[in-house]
């Protein structure tokens, strides 16, 4: 299981100052902005569970059960998927408010309004991202300021409890703290990442909280004070947190808190290509040969290897392209070899799984299926036709220009270029393929370029929805030797000699 970092910490095997973002250089009123909204998710963490040490049952188990009663029982935690709180941060006199939504396991978006400065920071799950002021769109955070982004996305969420993997707790005493006796845990988070946290002796609920944070000029010690508990649907929320570090005192207020609100799963995705709706036709098209660079003519030819996924298994492929429109791939189905090839005429294949053991021609109906891989390789997908611009929309999370094709011989193509990049990001027309009619749905994932070409790390291929085969490409090279006369259908075989003639 891939282990998240920390919001707000960062682990520990780097000593390295990180800044909270990356991008255009700002005043020292605008890192601390940063700053704050670094720890909006870490002050916003109140009342969380740990994972419990199997060897001590006895007095850390009953002050864990203590705390999980009085923040609302474990079957009112476990059935928390959402949550949205809203509040007001005081940060050196100005009053700041903010919104922090969480979703099950560990996502997380943080927005806050700091004196007309907009700023986002979020977590999906795997990926940290977030928008500071003067940046024109979202941006993936790295190193320390993503550890530090994400490591307490599991922890941040009203329902976590201490069974969580990976975490560990140990009992350290009790100590005389700001408002009272609280017993003292030792949690250690996956990666080495420790906190002290205080959970009340009288009511079970927890005090106070002191643990490493980055607030964008490096790692140091924070403190967080839970105060102004209220019973929220059930649960015990603190509505008042106080954090303290070299910055000062910055008290948080929260205003409401909604337990299993609706929350769309992708704002906490970081949002795609953007793409100009004020382009023309003509921009557009010009925009996308530059995009496939001037050298892409140049390269002749193209092998690569990688991955097919089909019928449930993923199993290694190779690839080779060549021009005008030539390609071929071969499958080592388990040891079943497979082949689907086309020569710019003729597509035929070899699939033993389906009782095809001889190079057979494919159906008419699919040969244009198969002869758009082809051209989606070389850039033609935008040259098949008669094009008009459809407008702007979505793939995935990319905006991109629908451009209308028609074609000379009468079908008609939906193709979808990236918004930034201009690149083929999906194509949708009527035909067949692996035996399957209907609506068919090339997408494309990201590119790597290739002697100048830009080649695609993923295709998927949909039929009616329902996806049919995946291709991986891992590794390509360009100018590759490859014989022409391999992607020509080998004749039948000698009825005399058994097996197929290849």
């Amino acid at each position: 299981m891939k282990v998240p970092a920390r919001i707000g910490s960062a682990t520990p095997a780097r000593a390295t100052p990180a800044r909270i973002g990356r991008g255009v250089r700002s005043s020292r009123q605008a890192d601390r902005v940063r700053a704050c909204v670094a720890v909006l998710a870490l002050v916003l963490v109140a009342g969380a569970g740990w994972a419990q040490d199997a060897e001590e049952p006895g007095e850390l188990d009953r002050v864990l059960t203590m705390h999980h009663e009085a923040r609302g029982g474990l079957e009112k935690l476990r059935s928390i998927q959402a949550a949205r709180a809203t509040g007001t941060m005081s940060v050196q006199g100005m009053e700041a408010p903010f919104t922090i939504q969480l979703r099950r396991p560990n996502q997380v978006r943080v927005e806050g309004d700091f004196g007309g400065m907009a700023l986002i920071q979020a977590f999906d799950g795997e990926q940290a991202w977030g928008q500071q002021p003067g940046q024109p769109k979202p941006a993936a955070f790295a190193g320390d300021v993503a550890a530090a982004q994400a490591a307490d996305a599991v922890l941040s969420g009203p329902w976590f409890e201490y069974t969580e993997p990976g975490y560990e707790v140990e009992l350290a005493g009790r100590e005389e703290i700001e408002n009272g006796e609280a017993w003292k845990l030792v949690v250690t988070a996956p990666g080495g990442v420790t906190h002290q946290v205080f959970i009340g002796t009288e009511d079970g609920l927890e005090k106070k909280r002191i643990s490493k944070a980055d607030f964008g000029f490096g790692l140091e010690d924070s403190e967080t004070r839970f105060e102004d508990y209220r019973e929220v649907d059930g649960l015990m929320l603190a509505h008042r947190h106080i954090l303290s570090s070299s910055m000062g005192e910055m008290p948080l207020t929260l205003d409401s808190w909604e337990i299993n609100p609706e929350i769309a799963p992708d704002i906490f995705f970081m949002p795609g290509q953007m793409a100009n709706s004020a382009l023309g036709l003509d921009a557009i098209l010009e925009r996308h040969e530059a995009a496939r660079g001037d050298s892409a003519a140049e390269v002749r030819s193209v092998s690569a290897s990688g991955a097919v996924v089909m019928l449930g298994f993923e199993v290694p492929m190779t690839v080779a392209f060549a021009r005008p429109g030539f390609f071929r791939i071969d499958i080592d189905m388990q040891g079943l070899p497979m082949v689907l090839a086309y020569d710019g005429e003729t597509a035929w294949n070899v699939s033993p799984m389906q009782g095809v053991i001889e190079p057979t021609p494919l159906p008419e109906e699919m040969v244009g299926a198969v002869g758009i891989l082809s051209d989606f390789l070389w850039g033609g997908l935008a040259r098949t036709g008669e094009a008009s611009l459809a407008g702007v929309e979505k793939v995935g999370r990319d905006e991109t220009y629908r451009l209308d094709i028609a074609t000379a011989e009468g079908e008609a193509r939906a193709l979808y270029l990236g918004g930034e990049d201009f690149l083929e990001r999906r194509i949708v027309f009527d035909g067949a393929f692996l035996g399957s009619t209907g609506e068919i749905d090339v997408t494309i994932g990201d590119y790597m370029d290739v002697g100048g070409l830009k080649v695609p790390d993923t295709i998927r291929i949909a039929v009616e929805g329902v996806v049919a085969v995946e291709l991986r490409i891992q590794e390509a090279a360009a100018g590759a030797d490859v014989d022409p006369a391999s992607f020509t259908m080998p004749a039948p075989a000698d009825p005399e000699t058994p097996g197929p003639a290849l």
